[in-house]
């Protein structure tokens, strides 16, 4: 999602990778993101902003009911099959609005 607030498109998705540390757990690393900022370089081998949808884990999945297809090598847009087979023509554009009603909180917070 972009840093900035209000309404617009999702022009597309962005993948990052995650390592596990024994002893920490899974930790992100996200090399694109820091190459575009570097002021935010160390931060991006380890963490990750606000802005961030997770829809799927892993590659090989497999669809509930089974999908007649091959396992899909990631799931972000939507799928559809007619008489099994891929079919091609559903929309994918994805669009958010910040409705601003969740609560935030503050250091001193509620």
């Amino acid at each position: 999602m972009p840093a900035e607030r209000g309404a617009g498109q999702i022009s597309g998705y962005h993948c990052w990778a995650e390592a596990y540390v024994r002893g920490v757990g899974w930790v992100p690393v996200d090399a694109s993101e820091a190459a575009k900022d570097p002021s935010r370089r160390e931060y991006f081998f380890g963490a990750h902003d606000e802005n961030r949808v997770e829809f799927t884990r892993g590659r090989d999945l497999t669809l509930e009911p089974r999908q007649a297809g091959e396992p899909l090598n990631y799931f972000i847009y939507p799928y559809a099959e007619v008489d099994g087979r891929l079919h091609a023509g559903v929309d994918r554009k994805f669009q958010y609005r910040d409705t601003g009603d969740a609560p935030r909180t503050t250091a001193g917070g509620r």
